[in-house]
């Protein structure tokens, strides 16, 4: 499963998400879900609008993270993996 990792890149830059918004050219709404929402995935133009401003990779956006089907149905990680 993928997460957003635009928050973190936004505190770690000290860039507001009202920033964000005006200079990627992307609605607040979108922005403050790319914030606040992990696990939202927006359209690839959302992602290349922000990535670009940002100057990073779309990939950098995102982060692999190991969802509800990557484990055994009690909970825990396949042993086999």
């Amino acid at each position: 499963m993928l997460r957003l990792r635009v928050r973190e890149i936004l505190q770690e830059r000290g860039i507001s998400q009202g920033r964000l918004s005006r200079e990627a050219n992307v609605p607040i709404n979108l922005v403050r879900r790319l914030v606040n929402d992990k696990h939202y995935m927006p359209s690839s133009l959302t992602l290349w609008k922000v990535a670009r401003y940002l100057k990073v990779p779309m990939e950098e956006l995102l982060e692999e993270v190991e969802g509800p089907d990557e484990e055994t149905a009690n909970g825990h990680q396949d042993e086999a993996e």
